[in-house]
């Protein structure tokens, strides 16, 4: 004689509890191993990963940091014949900033692009910087490339580098260099997160920009409508980096919805 009704219940009501505390029991387990159960969300943002800690910004000095980290004149104004070598011959380091301003009129987070006036991509959408000089740190570029691009300073206007989003290796057909000789240029680019301070009475930082920009825009930080509105693969990437960190691992930028007080709170924080 089979099991009747009863026992069937009872048996399917047993093997649904045991599997609850097996699922709770492994949770547990990755837990106390410091393994974290992700969404689905999560796992596509992994994808993009790969930003640094925030205040990291993988330096390692070996030896004394005052000497190593200085910048001689003639490290910073290369002759031109030798600085045409090189971008021909050598790969270039160049440090990008992805600026981010919470702007009180949109009531949105936005990032700075530049329209580049200079090759190479002359003519594109990009994000402010350029070339690190010898005894930089990617923070040190970056604000000084800030400043020289925008306008924009720590002292002024509170600008403070908080991570490196990550870095890309760029292939141009052409630079500011061609000749005869040889044509276009290699350069490793890392982008470091700036972050402005929210501004008293609900202003927004101003932008000077120099020679090397004909003008500048304002973006919401949203990667998806980057790509829609057509934006260069390059500045998605960096926009990806930073939802994905935020997303993945919970940074302290959230970018979505940010009340007053969170603002403040953000600020006191990295100010």
């Amino acid at each position: 004689m089979g099991p009747n009704k009863n026992d069937i219940l009872a048996i399917s009501l047993a093997s649904f509890v045991a599997g609850v505390c097996v699922s709770k029991l492994i949770e547990k387990l990755k837990e106390s191993a410091g393994i974290r159960t992700i969404s689905h969300n999560q796992t596509i943002y992994r994808r993009d990963a790969g930003t640094t800690c925030e205040g990291n910004d993988l330096s390692l000095i070996y030896g004394d940091k005052t000497i190593l980290t200085k910048t001689t004149s003639t490290q910073k104004f290369l002759p031109a014949a030798f600085y045409r070598q090189m971008v021909q011959d050598c790969v270039v380091t160049c440090v990008d900033i992805l600026l981010l301003r919470y702007n009180p009129a949109t009531s949105q987070h936005e990032t700075l692009l530049v329209f580049r006036a200079d090759e190479p991509v002359k003519g594109v959408w990009w994000w402010p910087g350029g070339r690190m000089f010898k005894g930089e740190t990617f923070f040190a570029c970056a604000m000084r490339k800030l400043e020289q691009e925008t306008g924009i300073t720590a002292e002024g206007d509170g600008a403070r580098p908080v991570q490196v989003l990550g870095v890309w290796n760029t292939f141009f057909p052409t630079s500011a260099w061609d000749d005869e000789r040889g044509r276009g240029t290699q350069t490793v680019n890392p982008i470091v997160l700036v972050v402005l301070p929210e501004m008293s009475g609900g202003g927004v930082q101003d932008v000077k920009l120099d020679k090397t920009s004909e003008r500048h825009k304002w973006i919401k930080v949203d990667s998806r409508a980057a790509e829609k509105d057509g934006e260069i693969d390059y500045v998605l990437e960096g926009l990806r980096r930073l939802e994905a960190w935020k997303g993945t691992y919970g940074g302290t930028l959230d970018l979505d919805s940010v009340t007053s007080s969170f603002r403040q709170s953000l600020i006191k924080q990295f100010f």
